[in-house]
């Protein structure tokens, strides 16, 4: 009897020290929290001149008689005639930025090269042009591996800040409380010194660096500051803004992306929130000596000034389209709205490489089943810088939608990529037969990293601009179509899943989609 007992308590006691082992971590860093300033916007409905909205659109398509890639862009252009154009101030945001190019083995356009040299070449041109870059930590790997323009940069009087990642919320929330504790263990001295030192692969550049246990470590927390914005001044030009799904980094060069450019005073809201993000990561960089302001502090507080003297009076024109800033988890609640109000006579196209949100995607099929017609072109998930992937998470997803029982209008196309991403992220909604419609595009995929206020990330809506919305309709019906002689879609069947791999693949799905244990 004594034995039996003696052992129940050594079962309740293993059981009590596992119970810590689980849970000590969450309880000690949790992996939700409250969001800085400047992020999780929905902002005013600025009323624009349809001749300051354009739609600019990076397409590659597959040539099936040349057999090779046909590749389209703009966006990347546009991006360097505003740097050019700016005399007062540039502010850009930027995910992606540097010359890794993984394992592909092809030529690419030297993005992050050029658009350093583009920033470096107007600095000198114009000396007293206040210039801010805010981008993400990954650029360095989260350490000290950077792009060596980037030092160039900052010879050049143009300083480089890396997002505090801190502030946001947890992504991956099976591995990054464990990663907390394990930081905090690992900064032990002797062992930091293990922990900081570079072992590993370099997991984006072949035969590059290698990288520290601790840099792998902070990557795999997947966060990110996923924005890609741009806002110049210039005193001929105005303001002007753009808000895509375009990295300027090599490896991305092929990908097929969208963006708008705005001009007018839409453009700032979108600097107001990049100063907010600028400030509490400043704080975090603890370089200031005590009683001194950052250099950048100043170049903000400048810009703001010159944005005021540039962008005030809005014009009010109830015939006019309308402008409105979306970031973060505004951007999931929009969208989850615009599908609610669709129904018989309404069209929605959807061009997306990642979709994956479980209110997003009910909100779809809610759509379908009170009549709307949808069409969707999506990425087939299966290259991501020379490696192959399995399709999660679009293609259970499209199996989801496309296996909704009745008759229903929705269709699903896959984007015929060749090596190279469907990288786009947007929406058109057309009311009706009519011209009225609402077009959203921007950084944002439709997953609970991107729209779950996880990731920063940065959208337009635009509202009543017939001009850019049919520009847009034509040019997903020329995709969806193939109607120009090129192979831009394939037919749903081509990369359908069925049987017991359909099914794994979408419990793996759903179970990243939950926890945020994947890439998406």
């Amino acid at each position: 009897m004594k034995n039996r007992k003696s052992g129940k308590r050594w079962l309740l006691t293993i059981a009590m020290f596992f119970a810590a082992v689980l849970l000590l971590p969450h309880l000690l860093f949790p992996s939700i929290k409250p969001m800085p300033p400047g992020t999780e916007i929905e902002g005013t409905l600025i009323p624009t001149s349809p001749e300051d909205i354009r739609l600019l659109v990076d397409d590659t398509a597959w040539d099936p008689d040349a057999r090779q890639r046909v590749i389209r862009q703009e966006i990347f252009d546009e991006l360097l005639a505003m740097i050019g154009r700016a005399d007062r101030f540039i502010c850009l945001d930027m995910f992606l930025w540097n010359p890794w190019k993984g394992s592909v083995h092809e030529e690419h356009r030297k993005l992050s090269a050029e658009l350093a040299q583009a920033l470096i070449q107007q600095k000198k041109m114009v000396p007293d042009l206040d210039i801010i870059v805010l981008t993400d930590p990954i650029n360095r790997i989260y350490g000290d591996t950077k792009p060596a323009f980037f030092d160039d940069l900052s010879r050049a009087r143009i300083p480089v800040l890396f997002t505090d990642l801190t502030l946001l919320s947890e992504s991956n929330r099976v591995f990054a409380p464990y990663w907390s504790l394990a930081e905090k263990v690992l900064k032990l001295p002797l062992i930091e010194r293990w922990n900081t030192a570079p072992r590993l692969k370099n997991p984006f550049q072949k035969g590059g660096p290698d990288i520290s246990l601790q840099q792998f470590g902070r990557l795999l927390r997947f966060k990110a500051n996923h924005r890609k914005v741009a806002v110049t001044g210039s005193s001929r030009h105005g303001l002007e803004m753009l808000i895509g799904s375009l990295n300027p980094a090599d490896g991305s060069s092929a990908h097929s992306n969208m963006a708008l450019h705005i001009r007018g005073p839409a453009a700032l809201e979108a600097l107001d929130s990049e100063m907010e993000i600028l400030r509490w990561s400043l704080r975090s960089e603890d370089k200031k000596r005590p009683g001194e302001t950052d250099p950048l502090e100043f170049s903000a507080r400048s810009i703001r000034k010159k944005a005021e003297a540039l962008g005030t009076g809005v014009t009010d024109k109830p015939e006019w389209p309308k402008v409105q800033l979306l970031t973060e988890g505004a951007i999931g609640r929009t969208i989850v709205n615009l599908m609610e109000t669709a129904g018989r006579g309404d069209e929605v196209r959807i061009a997306m490489f990642y979709l994956s949100e479980r209110d997003v995607v009910a909100a779809i099929k809610q759509a379908a089943k009170r009549g709307a017609s949808l069409r969707l072109i999506l990425d087939a998930n299966r290259d991501a810088f020379g490696m192959k992937k399995i399709g999660i998470p679009n293609r259970p997803v499209a199996s989801e939608l496309m296996g909704l029982s009745g008759n229903h209008d929705i269709q699903v196309r896959w984007a015929n990529t060749h090596g190279e991403q469907f990288h786009t992220k947007s929406l058109s909604l057309r009311r009706g037969h009519s011209d009225n419609g609402v077009l959203v595009m921007g950084s944002a995929n439709w997953t609970r990293r991107n729209i779950g206020n996880l990731n920063l990330e940065a959208n337009l809506l635009v509202d009543n601009a017939s001009q850019t919305l049919e520009t847009f309709n034509r040019y997903f019906d020329t995709l969806w179509e193939n109607a120009d002689g090129l192979t831009h879609t394939l037919p749903y069947h081509h990369w359908e899943e069925k049987g017991l791999e359909g099914i794994l693949k979408k419990w793996v799905y759903h179970l990243q989609e939950r926890w945020g244990a994947g890439t998406f």
